[in-house]
């Protein structure tokens, strides 16, 4: 009986040993950017947000139906926004680049949407989509870090 409490004592001393070992805290993580890749989303970020900003000086042309200038100002102020919002997605963590990605591809719907109202003169098509390019521009700044 003796010889079975020996074994059955080092069993468990085993087992304790074994749960404790494997039952620690949670490694920490790091960072999930480094310096150098922040300070490069920040400059992106600015480039797009002056973009961005000057987007309000679209919504008096589709009101007073400039429809020229609207196609004029999408082809040329905004026409590297699509480039620098999918270069700024390619730059974020794989956990929401997807989502930056399908944002920014929003946004540039909804422009070449502003850009057929125009061409077709369409007053409502092209102030929703104004305004919804603009929903989707901060959902885009939302999975921005600051």
């Amino acid at each position: 009986m003796t010889r079975y409490r020996s074994i059955l004592t080092f069993v468990l001393v085993i087992l304790a040993t074994v749960l404790v070992s494997c039952g620690g805290t949670p490694a920490a993580k790091g960072p999930v950017y480094s310096t150098a890749q922040l300070e490069q989303i920040q400059r992106y970020s600015a480039d797009i947000q002056t973009l961005r900003d000057r987007m309000d000086e679209l919504a008096p042309l589709i009101e007073t139906e400039q429809w020229n200038d609207v196609e004029s100002f999408i082809h040329g102020p905004l026409g590297e926004l699509r480039v620098r919002m999918a270069r700024l997605a390619r730059s974020l963590e794989p956990k929401v680049q997807k989502t930056a990605q399908d944002s920014a591809q929003e946004v540039f719907d909804h422009l070449i949407a502003i850009d057929e109202a125009a061409q077709t003169r369409d007053f409502a098509k092209a102030t929703s989509n104004y305004r919804e390019a603009l929903r989707d521009f901060e959902s885009f700044f939302q999975l921005i870090p600051g």
